[in-house]
């Protein structure tokens, strides 16, 4: 792995094509697609009631092996593009 190619990211600007990096430099698959999802008590999303409704929101990542993972907005995370993984 190119150590130097490490991005840090907010969960929200993970990209398609990248793996995560864990805190243990374990590599997830690559990702496949990111989607922004609600919390499953959240009706609007506007949990503070002042009109952007980004509260609830949550990314989901699908990984290219079919698997799936959710993160809260906001977390700061690292990745790597997938040919600098290996």
């Amino acid at each position: 792995m190119q150590a130097d190619k490490i991005e840090a990211v907010m969960s929200e600007f993970l990209g398609e094509g990248y793996r995560i990096v864990g805190d243990d430099g374990a590599l997830s698959p690559a990702i496949e697609w990111v989607d922004w999802v609600c919390g499953p008590d959240d009706d609007d999303g506007d949990d503070n009631n002042d009109g952007d409704g980004d509260e609830g929101e949550k990314v989901e990542v699908t990984f290219q092996d079919g698997s799936t993972r959710t993160f809260d907005k906001g977390v700061p995370m690292r990745q790597i593009w997938h040919e600098y993984a290996d």
